[in-house]
């Protein structure tokens, strides 16, 4: 019986690192884009007129050491889940000011599939890897 327990930790554990260092790679990368090269990133990925680099290296500012926390938290989630817990917080913030944006602009289906979808599935992912097990410990 202790040893389904300790497997599903191990399991649970497993899971929480990988969504947690997932999450950080995808924030650091968006980050060092955001700030090294705000135009391509305007162009290719995240193309909501008008261009500001400003802005975009203000968001790159943010979600780079973000991600350099989430990469920090993937080696022991049980330890730093407040760090995840403020990650899925600003996740599910992200995804509602698009689906925000997509009811006032009345987005195409592609939309939702293609942008709402995944970062509510990474959002979801987050909160699961911050509240298992570890919320107890």
């Amino acid at each position: 019986m202790q040893k389904t327990s300790l497997t599903h930790t191990t399991t649970y554990t497993r899971f929480s690192q990988f969504v947690v260092g997932l999450a950080g790679l995808a924030y650091l990368l968006t980050g060092i884009a955001l700030l090294f090269a705000p135009v391509w990133f305007f162009q290719t990925i995240g193309h909501f007129p008008p261009f500001n680099r400003h802005y975009e290296g203000d968001l790159g500012s943010f979600l780079l050491p973000l991600g350099l926390g989430l990469l920090v938290a993937a080696r022991a989630p049980a330890r730093h889940f407040w760090v995840i817990r403020v990650a899925a917080l600003g996740s599910l913030i992200h995804v509602a000011n698009h689906i925000y944006d997509a009811l006032v602009g009345s987005a195409p289906p592609a939309e939702w599939l293609s942008q709402i979808v995944p970062l509510s599935v990474l959002a979801l992912a987050l909160i699961l890897a911050s509240w298992g097990r570890f919320s107890r410990a």
